[in-house]
């Protein structure tokens, strides 16, 4: 189950569910559920991992502060970590004064 195919789902979970012995047993009914969002999500190349990273420092970062913070710090505090996670890029600025010759 790590290439991607999730049309093969449905014959992994009938595997698994066979086999007395196996721990996923569990695992592989809870995927039942929601079978398609799974198939989906084996199937396509998009991830939530960055998304999912974000909103865990965020979560973390309130549980700290609860009870310690009121909204504007804690708007503040948010805003700072989502700059510094934020990627840094190169951008190509003109810093000439006029009638200085360029270098």
């Amino acid at each position: 189950m790590t290439n991607r195919e999730g049309d093969q789902l449905g014959h992994w979970i009938a595997n698994v569910c066979a086999d007395e012995q196996c721990g996923l047993a569990g695992f592989a009914t809870g995927l039942l559920s929601d079978l398609d969002a799974v198939d989906y999500g084996m199937s396509t190349n998009q991830s939530s991992g960055p998304v999912e990273g974000r909103v865990n420092d965020l979560k973390a970062l309130k549980r700290s502060m609860f009870g310690r913070a009121k909204p504007p710090l804690l708007r503040k505090r948010f805003l700072l970590i989502a700059a510094s996670r934020r990627p840094l890029t190169e951008t190509k600025t003109s810093c000439r004064l006029p009638g200085v010759p360029a270098r």
